[in-house]
Formats: C-alpha cells, structure tokens, sequence
C-alpha cells in the first residue's frame, strides 16, 4: 500500500493570511485539527489547534507550570481578543515533515507514532497534492482487510 491510496484530496488547507480566528471556526465547523498551509500550490507549512493554543500561553509559564495557577479568570479570553488579527504566517510550523506519493503506508504510520502527527502533506516534485491522515491510512487497511 502507498500513501497516494491514502491521500485525502480535499484536506484541510488554509493560506498563510488567514487569521487565526478564522482558522479557529474551520477547526471547529469541521472534523480536523491541522491544516496544511499552501500558497499557490506549495506547501508553506502546517498550522494546528496546538499552534493555536501555544499563542495563548506565555513564556514563562512553559519555564514553570505552577505559575499557571496565579493567571486571573479571563486571562484566556483577553489573551484570544490579542490574536483576533494574528495570521497562520505568526503562527505555522515551517518545517514540515512531508512524504511522495509513492511512500509507502508504513511510512506515515511511523510518522504518525513516533513523531506524534495527524496529518502528513504529500508533496511531488515541490507541488502540494493532500494529505495522509490517521483515519485515511485506518480507513485504507480496514477496506484492505474486506477484500
């Protein structure tokens, strides 16, 4: 089995100038958590709910988790209203595991467990063709095993 049986061909895709509160509603009218950040047709990097919510935290409080405890009942909303312009550009990982169309299945599984990824971009020859996802690799082994 090769990743292109697995391709999602319709994933979830943003550009880098969408905002961050705009990427939220998407994270939340759909059923995935990572999306692929393409401009044109190249992949400029991956952004996810994760990326999201390092924004919302500061600094310090990745240095020493106590001091999560003395943040004040808003702190999370006034922190969001702070990100309402920020753009997936402020907030995407640039570098991004990728994998051919021809890869094998095995390949982004291995992704996937150690590396703890969702979804993996394929790319070709620089072009951006989808993603491999967990339920589109579980999806393509369970409809393997019906045969």
């Amino acid at each position: 089995m090769l990743v292109r049986d697995a391709l999602v061909r319709s994933p979830f895709v943003v550009s880098p100038d969408t905002t961050l509160f705009d990427l939220i509603d998407r994270i939340l009218g759909g059923n995935q958590t990572t999306a692929s950040v393409v401009e044109g047709s190249l992949l400029v990097g991956i952004v996810s709910a994760t990326d999201i919510l390092k924004k919302l935290v500061p600094s310090y409080l990745a240095m020493d988790e106590n001091l999560a405890s003395v943040l004040h009942e808003s702190f999370f909303e006034e922190e969001l209203v702070k990100l309402r312009n920020v753009l997936v550009r402020h907030a995407m990982v640039r570098q991004v595991d990728t994998l051919p169309p021809t890869a094998s299945v095995m390949e982004a599984v291995l992704m996937f467990v150690r590396h703890q990824r969702k979804t993996v971009p394929v790319v070709d020859r620089g072009q951006f063709l989808g993603a491999v996802t967990r339920r589109s690799v579980l999806t393509l082994v369970r409809g393997s095993c019906n045969s």
